[in-house]
């Protein structure tokens, strides 16, 4: 019995190792099986460069447009052919690069040498018109001059100078005028006192003949009594008395009209001569100022025409010689329809060829310098703020492969790109402007790029590939193969993303394995899109347009 329980117990064993046996055959089994499946990446610690990647078409930083400068309507004559090089040679010697139809304006140029000719003939008889007026007032107003000088003259020839100007004084502050009083003042002079003493001398001479007569008269009496004389000797003495005495009464009476009448009529005449004097002399001033602003306006209006009408001649020469576009700087023709210029040329179907109307500003060639070549890219408003002047990049030419070329950011457009905006307006596109630094021969406007913009590098950090990846609730996890053989759940924080890895801030480190994907495809573009929902990178134009 001791034996028989024995070899039981031996036999448990062995099943139990048997079974032992197979278990760990089939895990074994199992977990290469499994690990074969699935495809992992060991973290480390990189240098992680933050960068943008979009396309564009090579352009010439520095180019000569060739722009219509005539106003209107014009019909191309003649155009150089596209692609044509422009030389120095054709610089100097000023090669026509487009010739537009200058047949109307060469008309009115015609019309307007004669309207130039007639306006100035008009502005020099208006010069010679107002030297003449000049002169004339010059002399009106010295003849109003001598009249009021030659007025106040008579005045002061009549009554002597100080009594005249004593009445002119009270004349201007509109005070009455004293006859009496002046033609007694002690003031009087002129002709005024040679008539007043002349008169008075008369009255004293009319008085001493009657005195002398009446003398006479009385002695003849006195003969006539005593018979010496005769009668009509004595009525003869009494006759000539009497006539004495109405001598007497006439010079008093001349010397009472000349003070009550004469005098005052002859002052205020010659008063009345010295006021209008004065007054015609301010009206001639008037006239003749009036006569000269006209005279000078004319002039002024006469000049103005000229000068404009000599401008616009001037305008029409520059417009018939601007219909001969001649080269100003070497390179080779483009034309604005086939660069990218004018969008309305465009929209409207115009294409740069003799016979096709342009208008005025209108784009017509481009001449592009092959020495200062660059990238037009257009970045989503998302990642816009990322970029900045001075940026290293990468180029990529599709014409030219195999060759990676340097380049540098040299300018940020501040408004959006109005071109994409007007087919998609909830698109915002900036244009980037990156310069080459690298140069090659085959290189030429148009051509497509790809550019890889470096924004920084981060060095020395943990990083796995964005597709290890994966989203809980709006956190981020990775899933890590622990000893080879258990897959775990491990929440990461998430720092800055290139456009193929992300940086691991917290939860993992260096030597952990981190799950991309199982077998079958892969899960990349699940991952990135995952990404992208979070705010972790930013996404591409044109993945921001798949997805809507």
């Amino acid at each position: 019995m001791k034996y028989l329980k024995l070899f039981k117990n031996k036999l448990f064993l062995g099943f139990i190792l048997i079974l032992i046996l197979v278990f760990g055959f089939y895990f074994f089994n199992s977990s290469n099986k499994q690990s074969k499946d699935i495809v992992t990446y060991t973290v480390k610690k990189v240098d992680l460069p933050i960068t943008i990647h979009e396309s564009g078409n090579l352009v010439a930083l520095k180019s000569t447009k060739i722009i219509n400068q005539v106003p209107g309507r014009r019909t191309i004559l003649e155009v150089v052919e596209e692609g044509t090089e422009i030389t120095e040679e054709d610089v100097k010697k000023g090669k026509v690069l487009v010739k537009l139809d200058s047949e109307d304006l060469e008309t009115q140029r015609d019309q307007m040498l004669i309207t130039v000719e007639n306006s100035y003939a008009s502005y020099l008889n208006a010069q010679e018109n107002l030297e003449i007026v000049k002169k004339e007032n010059d002399s009106m107003i010295k003849e109003a001059e001598l009249k009021v000088s030659f007025a106040k003259m008579d005045l002061e020839k009549y009554l002597g100078s100080k009594l005249a100007n004593e009445i002119i004084e009270k004349r201007n502050k509109g005070e009455n005028i004293d006859y009496k009083e002046i033609i007694n003042s002690e003031k009087l002079g002129g002709e005024a006192l040679n008539k007043k003493r002349q008169l008075e001398n008369n009255i004293d001479l009319a008085k001493e003949e009657v005195m002398r007569v009446q003398n006479q008269l009385d002695w003849s009496k006195k003969l006539a009594e005593k018979g010496y004389i005769t009668k009509n000797e004595l009525e003869a003495d009494q006759l000539s008395l009497k006539q004495k005495g109405v001598n007497l009464e006439q010079a008093q009476l001349s010397f009472q009209l000349f003070i009550n009448y004469e005098f005052p009529k002859n002052v205020e005449q010659l008063l009345s001569n010295y006021t209008e004097a004065v007054a015609e002399f301010e009206r001639t001033k008037a006239k003749c100022k009036s006569r000269l602003i006209q005279a000078e306006s004319d002039l002024k209006s006469k000049r103005s025409s000229y000068r404009l009408n000599e401008k616009r001649l001037a305008e029409l020469e520059k417009n018939i010689e601007n219909c001969t576009i001649r080269a100003t700087a070497p390179g080779f023709v483009t034309y604005s329809t086939t660069a990218g210029g004018s969008f309305r040329a465009m929209l409207q179907g115009v294409t740069i060829q003799p016979g096709a109307t342009v208008w005025q500003s209108q784009e017509l060639l481009v001449l592009p310098d092959f020495n200062s070549m660059g990238v037009d890219v257009k970045v989503h408003e998302a990642s816009i703020q990322k970029i900045s002047i001075g940026q290293i990049a990468n180029v990529k030419i599709s014409s030219i492969p195999n060759k990676v070329f340097k380049g540098k950011v040299i300018q940020i457009s501040n408004m959006p790109d109005q071109s994409l905006k007007m087919l998609n307006p909830d698109i915002n596109v900036y244009v980037v402007k990156v310069e080459l630094i690298d140069k090659d021969k085959a290189m030429r406007p148009g051509m497509n790029a790809d550019v890889e913009i470096l924004i920084k590098e981060l060095k020395n950090v943990i990083a796995v590939p964005i597709v290890a990846i994966n989203f809980e609730k709006g956190q981020a996890y990775c899933e890590v193969l622990e000893k080879g053989k258990n897959i775990v759940k491990r929440y990461v924080k998430l720092g800055e993303s290139s456009e193929t890895m992300v940086e691991i801030k917290e939860g993992l480190k260096e030597g952990d394995v981190v799950i991309l994907s199982y077998k079958g495809p892969t899960k990349g573009t699940v991952k990135k899109e995952e990404m992208v929902e979070k705010g972790k990178i930013e996404p591409k134009p044109s993945e921001k347009e798949t997805k809507k």
